[in-house]
């Protein structure tokens, strides 16, 4: 059985992420053919199904590709990039767009490339991803993808890096520093090119106001030749791009930019990282909105494996309802996805119906979003049926 790993926290687990195969397909079979297949066959058939029904590929949606076209040249430059500052983005907006998938699907596609470029140093094909190790200073690691914790501090970002690297942990009297030197030889040694910091917004930034971890990660852009890319929510609401930054001063004053904001020390972080705000709920309000939520209905409709589903059904005829129902979050509409073709499995009725999705319970702010839409189009409702005139021979005065 594999290794079931949510989100990889060392190098090998980082790779098996990288060589993980998509779930095999099994070949469609119509409902009168499956009734007549023993359990025996009927079960391992269903295994496949409820593997692919659960793991729909990643889908490069128009918000996806702008981000990807912003990053390309970051990335390309930080590849040849000698001793000069190496400039960073981060991939930020409200949670549930799919920014961790994004980061994650960078990093991967980072990863291969790397390999095929190298491959003399990438493992042989017969060759478990995980047994291309050795000690942390003879391993080559392209990519390091660390997702922090609740309040991490600066200390405890170095300790992740160090825990993704193998780097020995100087115990209970670490300091930062202490704990981050060792992490800078190690992303050195193993020619690192990318780090990956994911849910920037659990980072501490209580102590001393802020600054300490903005600084830190600023220090590691400084020290480690390595290109970083982020990912938080909203990061614009809190103080991650504006820490240490100083009271204005007068006109003509020394650090002041004519007919721009002061830079001060927080500016170093703003300067070096791109704020890329492209992720965010995708609305139907124009026809090529409405155009892009129905690809993106198609793209998870096609992916089902339900015997009695009809092609392209919930595309044409109810890619409004799934809009209201998520509010347009893709995170939602995947686990609508999911949940309900388990449902329809588990019931027997094999199809993607209005009353299975209706039975799937989403996230809490899904549910009163839903709830909020729904009375607002019953209010419009009432409203209409007040402004009707009235049936042809019925007495006005009647209603």
């Amino acid at each position: 059985m594999n290794k079931r790993v949510a989100q990889p926290r060392t190098k090998e687990q980082w790779r098996e992420f990288c060589a993980r195969p998509a779930p095999p397909r099994p070949e469609p079979v119509s409902r009168s053919e499956y009734d007549n297949w023993a359990a025996d066959r009927q079960d391992p058939f269903n295994e496949m199904r409820r593997s692919c029904n659960a793991n729909p590929p990643f889908l490069k949606h128009p918000q996806v590709l702008r981000v990807l076209a912003a990053l390309q040249p970051k990335l390309t430059q930080g590849r040849y990039s000698q001793d000069a500052t190496f400039h960073s983005a981060i991939i930020n907006g409200p949670g549930h767009c799919g920014k961790t998938s994004l980061l994650k699907l960078i990093g991967k596609e980072c990863e291969l490339d790397w390999r095929r470029r190298h491959p003399d140093l990438a493992p042989d094909p017969g060759v478990s991803p995980a047994d291309f190790r050795g000690d942390f200073l003879g391993d080559r690691v392209p990519v390091i993808y660390v997702s922090a914790s609740t309040g991490a501090t600066a200390g405890m970002l170095s300790q992740a890096i160090g825990k993704f690297l193998h780097v020995a942990n100087p115990g209970r009297t670490a300091t930062k520093w202490t704990l981050t030197d060792p992490v800078l030889d190690a992303i050195e040694a193993c020619g690192t090119e990318l780090l990956l910091l994911d849910d920037l917004h659990m980072l501490d930034k209580i102590r001393d106001g802020g600054p300490e971890t903005n600084d830190h990660i600023k220090n590691l852009a400084n020290h480690a030749a390595v290109t970083i890319v982020g990912a938080g929510i909203l990061l614009e609401q809190g103080n991650l791009f504006t820490d240490g930054a100083p009271p204005r001063t007068r006109p003509g004053k020394a650090g002041t930019a004519p007919d721009g904001h002061e830079r001060g020390r927080a500016g170093q972080f703003g300067s070096r990282f791109a704020d890329l705000q492209h992720l965010a709920p995708l609305t139907i309000a124009t026809r090529e909105q409405q155009r892009t939520w129905m690809s993106l209905v198609r793209h998870f409709e096609t992916n089902l494996i339900l015997l009695d589903h009809p092609p392209d059904d919930l595309t044409l005829h109810h890619w409004r309802y799934l809009h209201e129902r998520t509010s347009g979050y893709i995170g939602s509409l995947a686990m609508l996805f999911k949940e309900a073709a388990h449902t329809a499995m588990d019931t027997g009725l094999e199809a993607l119906t209005r009353d299975i999705m209706d039975s799937v319970v989403l996230g809490h702010d899904d549910e009163v979003d839903y709830a909020k839409t729904k009375a607002r189009r019953q209010a419009g409702a009432r409203r209409r049926t007040k402004k009707a005139p009235p049936a042809s021979g019925q007495d006005a005065s009647t209603g």
